[in-house]
Parts: C-alpha cells; sequence; structure tokens
C-alpha cells in the first residue's frame, strides 16, 4: 500500500509538471508573439510569469536577453547593453548545468548557440572585435553540434548561416582573426542555410525569414520576393516597426517610392524610446526620398534630423554628401562647402561612406561642374522611376559630352531606363557603342555596363552569352557601388542557371 501511495504521488507530480511545462510553453509563444509586435510591456510581464512557474528552464530568460538585446541595438543604450549581459551569463550557467542531465540536450545546446549568437551581434555592434569573433565562434560549435546530433534540427542550420553569410563582410584588415578562428565565410552557402531554417525550422522562424527577406534583397537584388516575406511577415506582426522598415528599404531600391514613405511614416509615428536609432535612419531614408524626387528643400529637413539624432557614425558622410547636394542646389555655397567637409565623417568600412569621403575630396578640390549637377538629377530621376522623363532629358543633353568616362555614366542610365521600358533593341544598341570607350574616373560603370547587356542576353535566351558576360563584371566589379553590383550580378546569374 504504501508503495502504491509512493508511486501515485510520482504519478501526480510528473502530471503536474507535465502540466507546468504546457503552460510555460504557451508562456513563452505569446510572450514572443506579443514581442515580435513590439508589445514589450506585455511580453516582459508575460515572460516574468514564465519564469515563476518553471525557473529552471532558459526559455524566458533567453527571450528577456534578446528583447534587451533589441533595444540596444536600436537606440545604442547603454544599460540595456549591460542588462542583456547580465542575463545572457545567468543563462550560460543555466543552460551548461540543465545539459548534463537532460534529455533534451539538441534544444539547450540550441540556446547556447543563440545566447552566443547575440553576444556576437551585441559585442560587434559595440565595437569590440575579438569578443565578438570568439562569441561567433562559440555560436557555430554549438550549432554544429546540434546538426552533429540530429541533421533534421533546421534552425540549427540558420544560425550557422547567419554567420557564414555576414563573415564574408568582414574587413581585411581582420582575415588574422577568421583564420585563428577557423571560421568560414561563405554568401551562397549562408544564403542557403538561412532559407533552409526560414522553410523548415520549428524554431526561430520569424528571425530566420527576416533575414532571408533582408538576404534576397542584399544577396540577389530579388526585392520583389524580399517584399512578399516581408508582407507575410508584417500580416502576422503589423505592430513591428523593423519588419516595416525593412520593408521601406526594399521599397527604395524597388523605386516604389511612395509606398516606402508609408512604411517610414508608420515608423516614425510610433516614435518608439527604445528604438531611437531606428527612427533616426528612418529620417535618412526620408531624406534619399526626397533628394531622388529632387525635392531637394524638403530631402535637407530629413538629412540634418538624421545628422542630428544619430548616435553612431554609419551613414553619416553619404548623408553629409547628399546634404551638401541639396545646399548647392538651394544656392547656399557655404554650407555645401561645410558639408563637403563633414562627408570625410562617416564609417569608412561602408560602401557609401568610402564613395562620400572621395567624393567630398574630389568636390572640394575641383567644385560642382554642370555636367556633376546633370549626372545627379539623370540618377535621381532613374532611381525615383522616372525612365520616360530620363531618357527625354539624356537626348537633349547628350551631344554636349565629350569625356568617354561622362559617356559611360550616362549610356548606363539610359540603358537601364530602356531596359525597363522593354526597348530591348534600342537599349543593346547603346551598350555595344561602349565597347571602345576608355575608362578613367569612372570604372564603376564598367561591370555596370556589361551587365546590363547580360540582361539583354537572357531576355533573348542566349544563356551562354550572358553567364560569360556575368564573369567578365564580376571580375572586373572592385571599385564603386561593389555590393550593390554584386547584387546584380548574383540575381541575374540565379536566373540564369535555373534557366540554362
Amino acid at each position: 500500500m504504501r508503495r502504491f501511495i509512493i508511486f501515485l504521488c510520482i504519478l501526480v507530480s510528473v502530471e503536474f509538471f507535465a502540466q507546468d511545462n504546457n503552460k510555460y510553453n504557451k508562456l513563452i509563444s505569446l510572450s514572443e508573439n506579443l514581442a515580435y509586435n513590439f508589445d514589450f510591456d506585455s511580453s516582459l510581464s508575460v515572460i516574468q510569469r514564465a519564469k515563476l512557474l518553471v525557473p529552471q528552464r532558459p526559455e524566458a530568460f533567453l527571450l528577456e536577453a534578446q528583447i534587451h538585446l533589441w533595444f540596444y541595438l536600436g537606440s545604442k543604450s547603454k544599460s540595456d547593453y549591460n542588462l542583456f549581459f547580465d542575463l545572457s551569463d545567468s543563462i550560460l550557467v543555466k543552460t551548461e548545468k540543465l545539459i548534463l542531465n537532460s534529455e533534451k540536450k539538441k534544444e539547450l545546446l540550441y540556446y547556447l548557440g543563440n545566447v552566443y549568437k547575440f553576444r556576437a551581434i551585441a559585442y560587434g555592434t559595440a565595437g569590440n572585435t575579438l569578443d565578438a569573433f570568439w562569441s561567433t565562434k562559440n555560436a557555430v560549435s554549438l550549432y554544429e553540434e546540434v546538426v552533429e546530433i540530429d541533421s533534421s534540427f533546421y534552425s540549427a542550420y540558420g544560425g550557422i548561416g547567419i554567420f557564414e553569410y555576414a563573415l564574408s563582410y568582414v574587413p581585411a584588415l581582420f582575415n588574422w582573426a577568421l583564420t585563428l578562428s577557423g571560421l568560414t565565410a561563405d554568401q551562397k552557402n549562408g544564403f542557403n542555410f538561412i532559407e533552409k531554417a526560414a522553410k523548415l525550422g520549428k524554431k526561430d522562424r520569424t528571425e530566420y525569414n527576416f533575414h532571408l527577406a533582408k538576404l534576397y534583397d542584399e544577396h540577389y537584388a530579388d526585392y520583389k520576393k524580399s517584399l512578399a516575406i516581408l508582407k507575410d511577415l508584417l500580416n502576422t506582426y503589423k505592430g513591428n516597426i523593423l519588419f516595416r522598415y525593412q520593408s521601406a528599404i526594399a521599397n527604395i531600391k524597388s523605386r516604389n517610392l511612395d509606398k516606402a514613405i508609408k512604411e517610414l511614416v508608420i515608423v516614425l509615428d510610433v516614435n518608439h524610446p527604445k528604438f531611437t536609432q531606428t527612427n533616426s535612419f528612418s529620417n535618412f531614408l526620408k531624406g534619399d526620398i526626397y533628394f531622388r524626387k529632387g525635392n531637394y528643400k524638403e530631402a535637407l529637413n530629413y538629412y540634418l534630423t538624421f545628422l542630428t539624432t544619430t548616435n553612431i557614425i554609419d551613414y553619416t558622410g553619404i548623408a553629409s554628401l547628399r546634404t551638401a547636394y541639396c545646399y548647392h542646389f538651394l544656392d547656399n555655397e557655404a554650407e555645401f562647402k561645410r558639408y563637403l567637409f563633414l562627408a570625410a565623417n562617416g564609417n569608412h568600412d561602408l560602401e557609401d561612406d568610402s564613395y562620400a569621403n572621395e567624393m567630398s575630396i574630389r568636390l572640394l578640390e575641383n567644385g560642382l561642374d554642370e555636367y556633376k549637377k546633370f549626372l545627379i538629377n539623370i540618377e535621381n530621376g532613374y532611381l525615383a522611376g522616372e525612365d520616360i522623363q530620363i531618357i527625354d532629358s539624356i537626348n537633349i543633353y547628350i551631344d554636349s559630352l565629350v569625356s568617354d568616362d561622362n559617356k559611360a555614366e550616362i549610356s548606363y542610365y539610359k540603358s537601364s531606363a530602356l531596359i525597363n521600358l522593354n526597348k530591348i533593341k534600342k537599349a543593346k544598341s547603346i551598350l555595344e557603342q561602349t565597347d571602345t570607350l576608355n575608362f578613367e574616373e569612372a570604372p564603376w560603370v564598367k561591370p555596370l555596363l556589361k551587365y546590363n547587356l547580360a540582361q539583354i542576353y537572357y531576355k533573348e535566351n542566349n544563356f551562354i552569352s550572358a553567364l560569360k558576360l556575368l564573369e567578365e563584371a564580376e571580375d572586373e566589379n572592385d571599385y564603386q557601388k561593389k555590393n550593390l553590383i554584386q547584387s546584380y550580378i548574383n540575381g541575374l546569374r540565379k536566373k540564369l542557371m535555373k534557366a540554362y
């Protein structure tokens, strides 16, 4: 009888524990949904309930740490940075103890991988490069261990993929750290792993789908696919301003400027106090939109708001250069020159800021001539989707061009506009005439011209010639706009390989 009572007590305790775990899982799911909808107060409240219910499990602590990481990334708040590391330290201790006596080893190892992933992001954002590398190595090692235990644990591939892709952008200055850590960088492999996690993973699918949307934009210049993924995410999480911000970026690149403005208005109307840096970047993007529309007065207001509110130097170089252009078009030469000097102060590891530094030096030496002003307006018109208008403007101006570099730049924009209008023969004729041009000041145009001709060959089903041109364009792509041009090449190559 005593044994029966003991057995009954054990059975009841196991049942209660199972009930607690079931309730805990529901609380975690609810808190994740609230967090992704940017209802952080409610999410953190639910997290506290989960922590009290089953304090030995790490998921609630991990989600709380992730929220404070988001707060740090969104505002660069030192207090959130410190709180994130306090929480992540406690999660490491808690989870490592659980692994010793747990049947769910792979899940716990995955959570540990996430902790180190978040720490790598925090360290990298704060500029602690060596700590970021070692956290990255720990994260990747843990994800790989999960995959060794269970090759169908697809979410772990996503963790590996994030780092495989991101490490390809590590400056050459830090190649020694890559070698020392044994980490690898492969953009295509990284993309494939993230896509696998987004489609097949059971954990963190929202995060991986967000990364996938960004990579369709950044790696393949497939803005339509990126926007489709973001639309699905926003249908579920309407309050998520980061998804809206990314949607604005993809819409800008798609030349859907009015749609982009609508997304940014929502972000700025929310004005979340924990995402002040996101607000600041949103003002920068609104400046870009009005700059492309040729509304230099309105663009200037948003660029100045960005420059006076940002907490970091990223994109301050290009924003200052475009601010200088605005002042020039508004006939304020003193401020034009002042902001040319300020354009040197950005983050030179970023393509846009590096370009702004080089261009500002050139403009301070030579000034802004009539052709450069014309080119700015042509580029803006093209990026605003005004293909017919820029062709008309070019046709009026083109006979006055003398320099081969100028002819090459204008040929790129005119051929691009013609391709968009499906006037393939005219575009092809223009591109074939650029073969004899010498490139001195604008070598970045050469791979773009070959890319445009490859687009035409693709439309003509001449896949072999198209692939050959893409290889040549890739070999010559080592100048301005390198990453953007590479994304064009990657996207067209993907289409060709599918059709070939």
